[in-house]
């Protein structure tokens, strides 16, 4: 595989992330849900949160922070030819992403992951020259120490079995100034804690994505089909157990509050994105045109990623007196017809330039104006 044609693939699949966030991040970004609260749900609804549950939910923040680390692999060696400093430009590049998503959490929407990433990927400074099974066994052991932290705490604390009061959850950019005024003090006084904790999760998928870019798996897929072939199995086998705990909750409670399962849609995710980037991958050897729309996405991820947000919030805003109190099942459409928009307008996009705007300011800000080519 060329460095082109494999660099395609890391953009395919992160597009294809970037449709899993949109999907997640929508009922908070409408006030239907609140990131870190309950919610239950009855009906359609607790059918629709189900299904979120089994194939959405943990599923794609997963693949992107596994992206995260590949990409993180891909811009050392890139930086090593340009600088004899490459760790400072990657530290360079971490500060823009957290100011990125600082402003996302305190002027939009309190779910932002950047952030999160910004502050976790400075552990990545210390596993880059380790080797390959190093960086393994460290994913590993940072992954199940996690999911015992998980299973732990869930099994400490008691869930809501009864409705939400649709009233306490936040419509889109009503009383604007207020909401800024709460996410600024939530940010200072609980985000960094709640990310300190994340950590173990979050590093230890960025690590997965380092080994996957140490052993060059994107360039030899033809080579390694067979056992991408046996990993895309064993990852949907062990993605079952915790499939069977999710939908035998639903058949018995009539009531679906997904934090009372919250532990195995946790887990679900962790071998589920596997499964998703394996099929991708394997998928791309021949079927390369037909998923060429999510490559547009996926070369302008940062701004489809904020235009998500913007444009949700801006449209609910406007268009809806009560968007909280929306059916979940509402975003559906809504997501798929607002993607299939960014799709065409990214192609538009680059057809003209070489980058999203986002990603241009963000290439500007780490490697500076003498470096730094237009857009064009």
């Amino acid at each position: 595989m060329t460095l082109h044609t494999r660099i395609q693939a890391i953009d395919i699949i992160r597009g294809f992330a970037v449709f899993g966030i949109f999907f997640v991040n929508w009922p908070s970004l409408v006030g239907i849900e609140v990131p870190g609260q309950e919610r239950a749900y009855m009906g359609i609804d607790a059918l629709v949160r189900c299904l979120y549950d089994l194939v959405i939910q943990t599923k794609f923040y997963t693949m992107f922070s596994f992206l995260f680390g590949l990409g993180f692999y891909i811009f050392m060696k890139r930086a090593e030819e340009k600088t004899h400093k490459p760790k400072l430009l990657f530290l360079r590049r971490l500060f823009l992403l957290f100011i990125f998503g600082t402003l996302h959490f305190i002027l939009l929407w309190s779910g932002d992951i950047l952030h999160s990433y910004a502050i976790a990927g400075c552990f990545l400074l210390f596993f880059y020259n380790r080797k390959p099974n190093t960086i393994l066994i460290w994913s590993v052991s940072l992954l199940s120490l996690f999911m015992l932290f998980v299973f732990f705490a869930y099994s400490l604390t008691p869930h809501n079995s009864s409705l939400a009061s649709i009233s306490s959850y936040a419509i889109p950019l009503t009383d604007w100034t207020k909401q800024v005024n709460e996410r600024s003090t939530t940010f200072v006084s609980e985000q960094i804690a709640v990310n300190i904790v994340y950590i173990p999760e979050t590093l230890g998928l960025f690590l997965l994505g380092l080994y996957a870019g140490k052993k060059n798996i994107f360039g030899r897929t033809q080579e390694l089909d067979s056992k991408l072939k046996k990993l895309q199995i064993i990852s949907f086998l062990l993605t079952l157990p915790s499939w069977y705990k999710i939908i035998s909750y639903f058949t018995v409670n009539e009531i679906y509050n997904s934090g009372a399962v919250f532990p195995y849609v946790v887990a679900s995710g962790k071998t589920l994105f596997i499964f998703y980037v394996v099929t991708l991958l394997r998928l791309h050897q021949t079927w390369q045109h037909l998923l060429t729309p999510l490559q547009y996405v996926g070369r302008m991820a940062l701004t489809n990623y904020l235009l998500q947000t913007i444009a949700t919030l801006t449209l609910f805003s406007l268009f809806f007196t009560n968007s909280n109190k929306l059916p979940l099942y509402t975003g559906i459409p809504f997501c798929i017809g607002f993607y299939m928009l960014q799709a065409w307008a990214s192609k538009l996009w680059l057809n003209h330039f070489s980058q999203g705007p986002m990603e241009y300011i963000w290439r500007l800000g780490t490697y500076g104006f003498q470096k730094q080519k237009s857009p064009g």
